[in-house]
C-alpha cells in the first residue's frame, strides 16, 4: 500500500506541475517552435546522448576493474538498466537494481557492487561540479523580472539567485570533499572501523552486526580504486566528459529552436535540471524536468517567448527519456531479466543484506 500510495502522490504532483507550468500557453505558438524546429541540431543533440551512454560505461569501467575485469556489455546492461529504474520506479531504486544486475552478471557480491555505484555517483559529481561552476561564475542576469506569465512564483526566483546559486556550489564542494574523506577513511581503517560497528551492533543484536560486518567489509573491498590514481583520475576524466556531452545537448536543442543565448547558458540550464531531478519526485521526472528547462532558458535568456521555451522543455524531455527507455528494455529483453523482479529482489536486499 505505501508503494501504491508514493507511486499515486507522484502522479498527482506531475499532473499538478505540468498544470502550472502549461498555464497560459499558447498552443499555436508551441506547435509553430515545434514545426520550424532545425532538425541537423536535433540530430547532433540525440548523438550526444547517445555518446554519453558509452561515456558512463567507461568512467564506470575504471572502477569496476579493480575488483576483476567485467565486459563492456555487462557495464552497459547494469548502467541502463539502472537508469531505467530510475525513471520509471519511485524512491531512485535504480541504484540498487543497477548493483544488483551487475553482481549477476559477473558474479561479484552486491555490496562490493553497491561501493562501485557509489564511487561511480561520486565521480559523476565533479562533472555536476564543473557546470555549477560555470554556471555560478558567469550567470549575472541584467533583469530577473522578465521571468512573465507566471513560470517561476517569487520564491523561486528568489532560489535562483546567483549568490545563491554559488553558496551552494561551496556547499556542495564541501560536502562532496567529506564525502570522498569518508570513503578514505573507510578503506584505509577498515580494520578499526569494522571493530566499532561491530560493538555497537552487538549490543543490540549478534545477527545484525554479523551481517553488518559482512556487508561492510566487501563494501571497503569494492574502494581500491584508491590505490590507482591513474585510475581515478580517468575516472574523473571521462565524467567530465559525460557531462561536456550533456552541455552539448542542451546547447543542440537551443540552437535547434534558434533561441539566442550566451555561451554558458547549456551550463546553467544543465545544472538546474540535474538537481531538481536528483530530487525523487514524479514518474519520469515529468513536470519537474519541463520547469527547470522552462525556468533555465527564461533565466539564461530572458526575452525568450515562454511558449518556444515550453517547447523545448518537451523535446528535451523525449529525447532523454526515449533512447533510455528503449535501451534499457533492450537490456533487459537480451539479460532475460525483469524491471519488477529486479526491484522486488533488491527491496529484499535493503530488509536483509546477504552474507
Amino acid at each position: 500500500m505505501k508503494k501504491w500510495l508514493q507511486v499515486g502522490l507522484g502522479l498527482i504532483l506531475a499532473a499538478v506541475l505540468v498544470c502550472w507550468v502549461f498555464r497560459g500557453t499558447n498552443w499555436g505558438e508551441l506547435l509553430k517552435a515545434l514545426e520550424s524546429m532545425r532538425l541537423p541540431w536535433l540530430m547532433v543533440a540525440i548523438a550526444a546522448v547517445f555518446a554519453s551512454f558509452v561515456t558512463r560505461v567507461l568512467r564506470w569501467g575504471y572502477i569496476v576493474r579493480t575488483a576483476k575485469p567485467v565486459s563492456f556489455w555487462k557495464l552497459f546492461s547494469a548502467t541502463q538498466i539502472g537508469f531505467l529504474a530510475n525513471f520509471t520506479l519511485p524512491a531512485r531504486a535504480g541504484e540498487l537494481i543497477r548493483a544488483l544486475v551487475l553482481s549477476r552478471s559477473s558474479d561479484l557480491p552486491v555490496a562490493k557492487c553497491l561501493a562501485f555505484v557509489a564511487l561511480d555517483r561520486i565521480t559523476d559529481i565533479f562533472g555536476l561540479m564543473a557546470m555549477l561552476l560555470v554556471g555560478a561564475l558567469t550567470f549575472r542576469p541584467e533583469n530577473s523580472a522578465a521571468l512573465t506569465e507566471g513560470v517561476l512564483p517569487a520564491w523561486a526566483m528568489k532560489l535562483l539567485d546567483p549568490s545563491l546559486i554559488r553558496e551552494a556550489m561551496r556547499t556542495a564542494t564541501l560536502l562532496l570533499t567529506g564525502l570522498v574523506a569518508a570513503f578514505v577513511v573507510l578503506y584505509a581503517k577498515q580494520e578499526r572501523m569494522m571493530r566499532i560497528s561491530d560493538a555497537l551492533l552487538g549490543k543490540i543484536s549478534k545477527g545484525l552486526a554479523e551481517r553488518v560486518h559482512v556487508l561492510f567489509q566487501h563494501f571497503a573491498d569494492g574502494l581500491h580504486i584508491f590505490r590507482s590514481k591513474r585510475d581515478m583520475a580517468k575516472s574523473i576524466a571521462y565524467s567530465l566528459v559525460t557531462w561536456s556531452l550533456f552541455a552539448v545537448t542542451y546547447h543542440s536543442l537551443l540552437m535547434a529552436f534558434e533561441i539566442p543565448v550566451p555561451w554558458y547558458a547549456s551550463c546553467l540550464l544543465l545544472s538546474l535540471v540535474a538537481v531538481v531531478i536528483s530530487i525523487p519526485s514524479t514518474p519520469g521526472f515529468v513536470g519537474p524536468f519541463q520547469w527547470a528547462v522552462v525556468a533555465g532558458i527564461l533565466l539564461a535568456a530572458p526575452g525568450t517567448n515562454p511558449d518556444v521555451a515550453r517547447a523545448v522543455s518537451i523535446v528535451a524531455h523525449l529525447i532523454n527519456l526515449g533512447p533510455l527507455v528503449i535501451v534499457g528494455l533492450y537490456c533487459l529483453h537480451h539479460d532475460h531479466m525483469g524491471l519488477l523482479e529486479l526491484r522486488h529482489e533488491s527491496a529484499h536486499i535493503k530488509e536483509q543484506p546477504a552474507e
